[in-house]
Order: C-alpha cells, then structure tokens, then sequence
C-alpha cells in the first residue's frame, strides 16, 4: 500500500478539531479544522505565550495521532529528504481565505489527499496581485507563505492538506533571549 493510501486511511480515522485561533484564514464565519503535528510555540490552555519556548505538540505523541505523524514524515522524506521541517499543519475541508502565515518562516510544501475536485492552491506575488494556481491533489507545491498571501479555491468532497514547515527557522535570536 503506498503512503499517501495509509496516511489517507488514517486521517479517515480521526476527529479533526476546530482551530478557533486562526482567525487569519477563516473564511464565511466557518471555523478551520487541523491540528499541528512536531513543534508548536507555547500557547493556549492556561499556557503563557512565549515565542521562545518551543515545544512538541500534545497530539505528536497521543496515540491515535501518532502514525499520521509518522507517515507524514516519511511522506516528506520520500519527496525530498533534504527538506528541513519542524512542524506539519493537517487540515481537513479548509477553504482558507487570502492570508499571509504568522508561525511558519520561509519556504513550506504543501501537499492535497482525499477524494475531492477543485481546491487550487492560489499563490499571489508579493505585492497581492498575479495570482498562480496550483493542483495540489496528490502532488506538491513549495512556496513562502509568510511572504506571498495565498487561498484556497472552491472545492467538492474530502480535501486534506499537509503543510511543511520549519517554526524555528528565523526565530534563533529569539531563542537566545
């Protein structure tokens, strides 16, 4: 069975929670679903945000999510094992609105699962204008989203996106605070 089978199969399995704090890319009042897997900033639940303090997220390690995380890694490092990652952002039926990334820095891949049509990545240049579009279904894209405002186009169906990126790429000097 190939990886994106598994990892499809797995995500079947679970219950996505609704990601209220991402106010950024919520689109018609309706609420993203995801959770991130690998590392996180310290936020939420009585926690004291600190931008330095890094941290694995609760889910890595929480049994029913930990064979997406491995599959998801291995996803990745069947793509291109050089990329340097620290966090992956999994979705599920996120129309995102234009937005520019607040946590990931740099470059990020992205990559569609599921039984769905439709839902381009739509990548506009820096300035908000030209838009590209991408085919993410079981393919991959590699672009700056803390840089370039992106969205996600209309869609039909179940649509998972993986989204790769490093959290503390940019922040060092924060960490040595």
């Amino acid at each position: 069975m190939s990886i994106r089978r598994e990892l499809l199969q797995e995500l079947d399995r679970i219950d996505f929670p609704q990601q209220g704090t991402r106010y950024n890319i919520k689109r018609g009042g309706i609420e993203p679903t995801g959770f991130v897997l690998g590392k996180v900033r310290n936020r939420g639940s009585g926690l004291k945000f600190d931008k330095r303090v890094i941290r694995d997220s609760k889910r890595t390690h929480t049994p029913k999510y930990k064979d997406v995380y491995k599959l998801a890694v291995k996803l990745m490092r069947d793509h291109d094992p050089k990329f340097k990652f620290s966090s992956i952002q999994v979705n599920k039926n996120n129309r995102t609105a234009k937005h520019i990334d607040g946590n990931n820095v740099g470059f990020s891949y992205i990559t569609g699962l599921g039984d769905y049509t439709g839902g381009a990545l739509k990548v506009y240049d820096e300035e908000g204008r030209k838009p590209r579009y991408y085919n993410l279904k079981n393919k991959w894209a590699y672009f700056n989203g803390s840089q370039r405002p992106h969205e996600t186009e209309p869609f039909t169906g179940d649509r998972y996106t993986l989204v790769y990126y490093d959290l503390t790429k940019g922040v060092e000097h924060l960490l040595k605070e």
